[in-house]
């Protein structure tokens, strides 16, 4: 008897061994999924700023664009306007040089009529006057004289207004050609500008996706490292579904965890990211009871408490810039082994009532509903693991 006795206290003690075991190893997985869920969660928020100021950029660099546009259609127009600037100067260049000809052939005609009275010595017009044979010719040689005065005296007028014209047409000119000049500067700075700042903005755009790119190496790595500690924990869960504490599921109807809320608010496997919200998984390991703030959570079997992690005060509905990944995204959560390796999880509790180690018996009150972890509001998140592999848990239930 008393070797009876002995044998089931050791049982006991072994069973209660390999449950803290478990916690304590299930403990350190845990903390370091955790870990590794705010590591990507950080650098998730860091890949969201990096795509608003990508985004901000991809906006500056749209009205650097139009702005480009518009200085190309200016510079069009300037081009045009240059070119017909050309003509317009290579015309009066033309005319300047066909007035200087002209000019010039009057200039000669002057001198030369100079130098042919001064040849005549002191002959004047006067003694033209009185050297006249006759009235007749004194009329006559008036009349010339006066003709030629006059005909001199256009001569020089017209040579003066032909060198005024020359000269207002060569003021023209040069400011036409410093007009041209200017604009040709002023073109040539705004191009520079232009080019200095798109090469700037592209250059930032191509820093900002080479750390995008890296973050995303490091999340791609830090999720494979995540799914692999997450295979190391159902492991261990799958060689301790045995320790219940005596207990042995022998197969049958869970029991159903949420008494009186029936509602499936998301069932087991592949949903979309509108069930979410971009908070939980796309693949769903359970399913959710919804049920308001503080309802009763009962064990669906008997067995022993084998995992709790009670420690995330994130009790509210999150975002996906708010969520939380306290207890791998479970918040607080209890895991209770039924024996032949069956496991049953209740997660995003408000309130756990017991403790690692513990024996309850089906239908006892365990912890109330709440929204802690990765939660869009309040539910019980209902898994059931089979050798440590997650499972639907409708069969169990009878549903």
């Amino acid at each position: 008897m008393t070797k009876k006795i002995i044998s089931v206290i050791v049982a006991i003690l072994l069973v209660s061994v390999s449950i803290i075991s478990f916690a304590a190893n299930e403990g350190q997985l845990k903390n370091e999924m955790q870990n590794l869920q705010n590591n990507i969660k950080e650098a998730n928020e860091q890949i969201e700023e990096i795509e608003g100021k990508v985004d901000s950029a991809m906006k500056e660099l749209q009205t650097l664009n139009a702005e480009i546009s518009e200085k190309e259609d200016q510079i069009d127009t300037l081009n045009s306007e240059l070119g017909t600037l050309n003509e317009e100067i290579n015309t009066i260049s033309g005319k300047l040089k066909e007035e200087q000809e002209k000019y010039d052939n009057q200039y000669d005609i002057l001198c030369k009529r100079i130098v042919a009275q001064y040849k005549a010595g002191t002959v004047s017009y006067l003694d033209v006057l009185l050297n006249s044979k006759s009235l007749s010719s004194f009329i006559s040689n008036y009349y010339l004289i006066g003709k030629i005065a006059e005909y001199d005296t256009e001569l020089l007028e017209k040579i003066k207004e032909q060198k005024t014209a020359i000269e207002k047409s060569k003021t023209e000119l040069e400011g036409k050609q410093s007009t041209l000049k200017e604009k040709q500067a002023a073109l040539k700075v705004e191009e520079i500008q232009l080019s200095n700042k798109k090469a700037n903005k592209n250059k930032y755009v191509s820093q900002l996706n080479d750390e995008q790119k890296e973050l995303q190496r490091q999340i791609d790595e830090m999720e494979a490292q995540y799914k692999q500690k997450e295979r190391e924990w159902q492991e261990l869960a799958r060689k301790n579904g045995n320790n219940s504490g005596g207990y042995v599921y022998t197969g049958g109807k869970l029991r159903w965890p949420c008494p009186g809320y029936s509602r499936i608010s998301s069932r087991f496997g592949y949903r979309g990211s509108a069930a979410t919200g971009g908070v939980g998984s796309s693949n769903h390991k359970g399913i959710d009871m919804a049920a308001p703030h503080g309802t009763a959570i009962l064990a669906a079997e008997s067995g022993a408490v084998i995992s709790v992690s009670n420690n995330c005060t994130h009790d509210y509905a999150k975002t996906y810039k708010t969520r939380c990944s306290c207890g791998g995204g479970y918040g607080n959560y209890i895991m209770i082994s039924h024996g032949n390796g069956l496991v049953t999880l209740y997660a995003h509790c408000s309130s756990i009532s017991v403790k690692v180690g513990q024996t309850v018996t089906i239908g006892q009150q365990i912890g109330t509903v709440g929204t802690t972890g990765y939660s869009t509001g309040n539910h019980l998140h209902f898994g059931v693991l089979l050798n440590g592999n997650y499972v639907d848990p409708a069969p169990y239930l009878n549903m």
